[in-house]
């Protein structure tokens, strides 16, 4: 069984990691290089998932079932927002464009972020997979960055011709998790 949980876990995370990766490469677009910030967040996520791949190979922790549940959940909403935004990719994190949409349907009806928010439970997950000191660094340090690029992007919103939408959606929307009268409006 221990195998097993070990085996599944890392199974589980690769997977994730795989699909962000795909999503970094064929998914978002970019109005030229790829931008500082967002050369920072790959160069950290690739060396925090080596971590976690170094720290798996020890074993799962007996909380791997968690881990799983927080990968399966990262996966789905990462789908269901690239679902949402395939005819209108939105650009990587830390560009500089300005925004000339404003995505709405599928997880973005709930969350402003919903990529950040998949990202983040992953990050948690190879946190709970492996229980080590030095994992729980990747969920603190890749979410901060996750909220200065959010906020970014937010800041562009407000200065944009779409700015009076986006702020009745903040209204509705939660930033990273779902606003309670939003799920009930569902």
């Amino acid at each position: 069984m221990y195998f097993f949980a070990t085996a599944v876990t890392g199974l589980a995370a690769a997977i994730c990691f795989a699909a962000f990766s795909w999503g970094v490469k064929r998914h978002f677009r970019s109005t030229g290089a790829m931008p500082m910030g967002m050369k920072v967040t790959s160069l950290l996520s690739l060396g925090f998932f080596a971590l976690f791949l170094l720290h798996i190979g020890h074993g799962a922790s007996a909380f791997w079932f968690v881990a799983l549940g927080l990968f399966v959940a990262s996966l789905a909403v990462f789908a269901a927002a690239v679902s949402a935004s395939r005819h209108t990719p939105p650009t990587l994190a830390f560009d500089t464009d300005a925004p000339n949409f404003l995505l709405q349907h599928g997880p973005y009806r709930y969350v402003r972020h919903p990529f950040y928010l998949a990202y983040v439970l992953f990050w948690l997950g190879t946190a709970v997979a492996t229980q080590a000191w030095a994992g729980w660094a990747a969920p603190l340090v890749m979410t901060a960055l996750y909220i200065q690029a959010a906020s970014r992007e937010e800041r562009k919103f407000a200065t944009s011709e779409l700015a009076g939408a986006y702020k009745a959606y903040c209204g509705r929307a939660g930033m990273f998790w779902p606003r309670p009268l939003a799920l009930l409006a569902g």
